[in-house]
């Protein structure tokens, strides 16, 4: 069954067994990220067969584990952590290649020379949102989840950078 009828008061139940609001930050960040999951989904779709495909689904991947992060209430003294830096290095890698073959930076552009790339900024947005919203959520124990604060940040930077690269060669995507 797709629905439990549990969450129809406002609460839902998350990783830990915790019975949560709706409105709770966890759920902000969770809903952002989701969003911007499905974001790239929509990209995805629209590059299915470029050499930029299979990173989107990589990053979509990586998405999952960040949602399980924060949806995973910490028992006492015990810290979840499901981001590597194998998979930050990864994303920091292509965006240094991305970036190379762009020329040097020129400033920041009006999104929507490409729908794959407006896509991209639009993903870009809602992963800034999902950044603050996690700062809000792991605020104080920031240092447990550096990690997650990495590839966040470094995410944002990723999508601008291929959004830059859509928009400027088109016909190479």
């Amino acid at each position: 069954m797709l629905y439990t009828g549990n969450g129809d008061a406002g609460y839902t139940n998350v990783i830990g067994g915790s019975h949560i609001s709706k409105c709770d930050v966890r759920l902000e960040a969770l809903g952002a990220l989701d969003e911007a999951q499905a974001q790239l989904g929509v990209v995805r779709a629209m590059l299915p067969d470029t050499p930029f495909a299979e990173s989107i689904r990589r990053v979509g991947q990586d998405m999952h584990l960040l949602m399980g992060e924060c949806a995973t209430i910490p028992q006492r003294g015990v810290t979840t952590t499901y981001i590597t830096p194998a998979q930050l290095s990864r994303l920091e890698d292509e965006l240094r290649a991305w970036e190379e073959r762009l020329s040097s930076f020129s400033g920041f552009t009006v999104p929507g020379e490409t729908v794959p790339g407006a896509h991209l900024h639009v993903a870009r947005t809602v992963v800034r949102r999902a950044e603050r919203c996690v700062a809000a959520l792991y605020l104080g124990i920031e240092d447990e989840h550096s990690m997650l604060f990495s590839y966040l940040n470094r995410l944002s930077s990723w999508l601008y950078i291929l959004a830059q690269l859509l928009e400027k060669t088109p016909n190479q995507s």
